[in-house]
């Protein structure tokens, strides 16, 4: 009795025999993706489509890439010892599959750092880096002696951004994450952020900002405000508390100015920044009663402070994105001390390799042709993981015009590029992977004629898990496909899983817990007691 074909049959068909179109196949964990790259291999190099030198097969971890190189000689040794085939070209294929398994070392299976590491010792002169160059093991550690020397130098007199975000406090912080770290710990991680993003040369935008006459008007209605909440009939009432942060930094405020006669504005505006994240402030406690205090109903004050909530939000907004792009400018100072001493040290930490194997391959069209001419078959696995850099670096060496140095513009030779990747996955960012730069590099693949496949069928799972794996998550995850014109999205779409083996019969596939009552704080659900 024969096996059902599966439901995705006639794509992993596609995959294995249609050796002359390049082709993108998206699927999920369980599909078997990276089993279908290696038998595209094997059959590339069973027919002669390219000798096993002229395999370029990437991934984007060290233990994914020895892994492929094993499942590679077995799908090699598999081949050797099949039935010899019937046609005519049987004994063809057998020779190239012996002479495959001979020089398997010559395939460059590799992660891409690795790559590109390899690529620019071969052409060190090129690419202007020491030819003995090291690969450096903990950028961190040096990135920290580069930055901790400048910030010594630095505040003895710090420029305006420094001076801004040395003010904030944790509470109110400009680095996402990073807001509870001291004030000089948020400017090392701004600083190693900007250090990880360095091939993004182009300038910020920055605003118009007239930050001392915006702080001095929010000084004046929050000082109205403060007076209209100080008339409060009961001192404990729950909308006075939640109130009470406005009112004390008013108070400051007046006794700042009676002690000094200028205004510290960056004092100021990590004031105003740290009570337009203040929670309590922000979202308070309404209280009871229509009255709030003599001659002042709750209603009033609600809506005053509703209004001088929003302008306190807005100027946290602005505020934030022009000091981010003072920190931009001046926090390029570390990063080249940062690359002085990699320099001097004849170090490459791992998007030196990229940036650098980018600027090679894109930069020297002589070198860019040779490589175009010795990787004839490139195969690029979990291409999710990508970032910019690396998708460059591929499509480049796959363009079937060899004087293209513009990747976006890129129509790869027909056959030469096999790409598979799940973007689900990309939602972790791993080493600057971002969903965006996979859904760009399929519209720009599909527009030039490259097919995208789907593998659907899950060899991991039984049915039953598949089910609520479908009816959880296909709805969360579709149409999120961008029109040409907008920007890329960060969401991926849902390929639903197919079926292979039947549910168990003694046990089920699927069990589902309780969850206890969800009370916090005063009976009430909360989110902590969800999670």
């Amino acid at each position: 009795m024969t096996e059902p074909e599966l439901v995705d049959a006639a794509a992993r068909r596609r995959i294995r025999s249609s050796l002359d179109e390049s082709l993108l196949v998206e699927a999920a964990a369980g599909t078997g993706k990276t089993s279908e790259l290696v038998a595209r291999i094997v059959n590339v190099l069973a027919a002669g489509a390219a000798r096993v030198g002229e395999i370029l097969a990437v991934t984007f971890t060290e233990k994914a890439a020895g892994e492929l190189k094993l499942r590679l000689r077995e799908g090699l040794e598999t081949a050797r010892n099949a039935p010899p085939a019937a046609a005519a070209d049987g004994a063809a294929r057998r020779l190239n599959v012996e002479h495959a398994i001979a020089h398997l070392e010559e395939a460059q299976v590799s992660t891409i750092h690795g790559f590109c590491a390899d690529l620019l010792r071969e052409r060190p002169v090129e690419a202007g880096v020491d030819p003995r160059f090291e690969v450096l093991a903990d950028p961190a550690r040096v990135f920290g002696q580069a930055f901790d020397a400048w910030l010594q130098q630095t505040l003895a007199d710090p420029p305006e951004g420094v001076r801004r975000a040395l003010h904030r406090r944790s509470a109110g912080g400009f680095g996402g994450s990073a807001a509870r770290e001291r004030p000089t710990e948020r400017l090392r991680t701004a600083a190693a952020s900007l250090a990880e993003w360095r091939d993004f040369q182009a300038p910020w935008r920055r605003e118009p900002f007239e930050r001392t006459a915006i702080l001095d008007r929010i000084v004046a209605d929050l000082t109205d405000f403060a007076a209209l909440a100080e008339r409060v009939k009961n001192r404990r009432d729950r909308l006075y508390l939640a109130l009470r942060p406005a009112l004390l930094l008013v108070r400051a405020i007046r006794r700042k100015d009676e002690l000094q006669p200028g205004r510290d504005y960056d004092s100021l505006e990590a004031d105003l920044v740290e009570l337009a994240g203040n929670r309590k402030f922000t979202k308070p406690l309404k209280g009871s009663g229509t009255r709030y205090g003599e001659g002042v109903d709750r209603e009033t004050v609600l809506d005053r402070h509703g209004r001088i909530v929003d302008v306190l939000q807005d100027f946290k907004r602005v505020a934030d994105a022009h000091l981010a792009a003072c920190l931009r400018d001046e926090l390029q100072a570390p990063i080249k001390a940062f690359g002085d001493l990699k320099r001097d040290a004849g170090r490459l930490d791992f998007v030196d390799l990229l940036i650098e194997a980018r600027n090679l391959v894109r930069d020297h069209d002589a070198v860019r042709a040779d490589f175009q001419r010795r990787f004839t078959r490139i195969f690029v696995d979990e291409f999710q993981d990508t970032d910019p850099l690396q998708a460059e670096i591929i499509l480049l060496l796959a363009a079937g015009d060899p004087a293209e140095r513009d990747w976006r513009r890129v129509r790869p030779v027909p056959g030469k590029l096999f790409i598979v990747g799940d973007p689900k996955q990309s939602i972790y960012r791993f080493r600057r992977a971002d969903v965006g730069v996979y859904w760009e590099v399929k519209r720009q693949l599909e527009a030039a004629g490259v097919p995208a496949l789907a593998l659907t069928t899950s060899f991991r799972g039984v049915p039953g898990i598949q089910r609520l794996v479908n009816r959880a998550f296909a709805p969360l995850m579709a149409g999120s496909a961008p029109p040409p014109d907008a920007a890329a999205p960060r969401q991926a779409d849902y390929v639903p899983l197919s079926p292979f083996r039947d549910d168990p019969d003694r046990q089920p596939g699927v069990v589902v817990l309780p969850v206890p009552r969800p009370y916090g704080w005063w009976r009430r659900v909360t989110a902590a007691a969800i999670d």
